[in-house]
């Protein structure tokens, strides 16, 4: 009996010993995979940054060349002097990090010292990184910042605050990947995505965007494409997976839906150095010496033909300015700048004939200089519509200058049209257009404030829901 009890232990002692072998080879099992899992992830995680890394790299590289255009606008050779780059030894000589702490109140600069008390006091701050000239309009014309050169121009730098934001503005060739402050909690980009190539480098400013370990609130100023084809944005929306919560986007498109997408005007052309005209300094009160102006390149069977062909059949013809040209100038002289603001700033009406969109710079230029735009209200070919069912579909295009009731002329039919709108111009009287002039003026300077405004409001119910009060 005794040794059957033994022979029982001692069978029990076994069966612990396979249970105890088996747990502990499930366990080594299961560590196994575990680790493997997550070695794999890891390597995946690593490969992804590294592709992500690589291609910063490339965006942040300085071409070694003079004619070098960090703005990708339509003219490619033309530099900005305020932006111009030099030379890319700078940042070995100087590894400056852009975001990095501000000086002692008695080494800043006369910019940093005006509006150190304002910026302290915000309760937020979001940076803006301007990667396309209509930044300059957003902060120089909308904003009404200041700009203040950094590292011989390589790159600018300005600080505003309104309501409760403090603005950090950045433009410039050196606003690149590795030079960005990443410890940015809500930035604002401003991209090109006209055409191909710089959509290319837009995206790879939005890839960025998760490599950022603090960032909190992504919006973006686009430069749309002039045919409204923008749906390579739609994946880095918040809504679809990614990190941008709003686009305030140029153009047209059937995307605004004041939700996500905004309207937000093109504005004038910064890129060809167009001043920023302050309303206290146009001539109201002077008579001008053109009725109307055009000066342009002038296409093959396109309106732009039309008009020239009226206006040289007409009455009126020795009353405007009219300097076309029939091909296109891949860039601007000073000289020929300068005339063009004069034009404009000695006419009553400058006509605006469609190009590849409707919008165009000359709209809010003859605006700023008082000059009423003749605006041809036609679609142009692409996307360019409100959806069916829209309250803006009867009104498009330009459907924010009609919502905020811009005054200016409307033309459907150059043919139709022009003739009865020269003869009811020249019968105006000096008050009449002085009267219009000072209207268009005021308007456009508080269309300016009104979409200041509409930015910082979008920005808190956005970014800072519980500041909206």
């Amino acid at each position: 009996m005794l040794k059957g009890h033994m022979s029982h232990m001692h069978w029990q002692k076994l069966t612990f010993r396979k249970v105890a072998y088996s747990i502990l080879g499930i366990y080594v099992l299961i560590t196994c995979y575990t680790g493997f899992h997550l070695l794999s992830r890891k390597l995946q995680n690593e490969f992804k940054q590294k592709i992500i890394q690589e291609r910063i790299k490339t965006l942040s590289e300085i071409a070694d060349d003079p004619d070098w255009n960090p703005w990708g606008e339509e003219f490619e050779s033309e530099q900005r002097p305020l932006l111009q780059h030099n030379a890319p030894a700078l940042w070995e000589a100087q590894q400056m990090e852009m975001g990095a702490q501000r000086a002692p109140v008695a080494q800043r600069s006369p910019l940093e010292r005006r509006i150190s008390n304002r910026t302290e006091s915000a309760e937020h701050i979001v940076e803006i990184w301007g990667k396309a000239a209509i930044g300059l309009y957003l902060w120089e014309h909308i904003i009404e910042g200041i700009l203040e050169e950094r590292m011989n121009g390589v790159w600018s730098y300005g600080e505003k605050s309104l309501s409760s934001i403090s603005f950090r503005f950045r433009t410039g060739p050196g606003v690149v990947p590795s030079k960005v402050p990443r410890s940015t909690e809500n930035l604002l980009l401003v991209l090109n995505g006209r055409e191909t190539a710089k959509v290319e480098v837009s995206k790879m400013w939005l890839e960025l965007l998760v490599t950022l370990p603090h960032l909190h609130n992504a919006a973006v100023v686009l430069l749309g494409n002039e045919q409204c084809n923008n749906s390579w944005i739609h994946p880095y929306m918040a809504h679809n997976g990614g990190l941008v919560k709003v686009v305030f986007l140029v153009y047209d498109s059937p995307e605004i839906d004041n939700i996500h997408f905004y309207q937000w005007p093109l504005g004038v052309a910064t890129y060809r150095s167009f001043p920023n005209v302050k309303s206290s300094d146009v001539q109201i009160d002077q008579r001008r010496q053109y009725l109307f102006n055009f000066l342009g390149t002038v296409y093959k069977n396109s309106s732009r033909e039309t008009l020239l062909r009226q206006i040289n059949n007409s009455s009126y013809t020795n009353l405007g300015f009219i300097k076309p040209r029939r091909e296109w100038m891949p860039s601007e002289t000073e000289e020929s700048r300068e005339e063009y603001v004069q034009v404009l700033s000695n006419s009553e009406l400058t006509f605006n004939p469609v190009g590849l969109n409707t919008e165009c710079y000359r709209i809010y230029e003859a605006m700023s200089l008082g000059s009423v735009p003749v605006i041809e209200d036609v679609l142009t070919p692409g996307l360019c519509q409100a959806r069916s069912g829209d309250s803006h579909f009867l009104t498009s295009p330009l459907r924010l200058l009609k919502e905020f009731n811009a005054p200016v002329i409307y033309v459907k039919n150059w043919t139709q049209e022009i003739d009865l709108l020269l003869h009811k111009e020249a019968t105006l009287s000096d008050l009449e257009r002085k009267m219009r002039r000072k209207t268009l003026v005021e308007w456009y300077s508080g269309f300016k404030m009104r979409m200041r405004d509409r930015l910082v409001n979008i920005l808190l119910s956005t970014f800072f829901t519980s500041s909206v009060r």
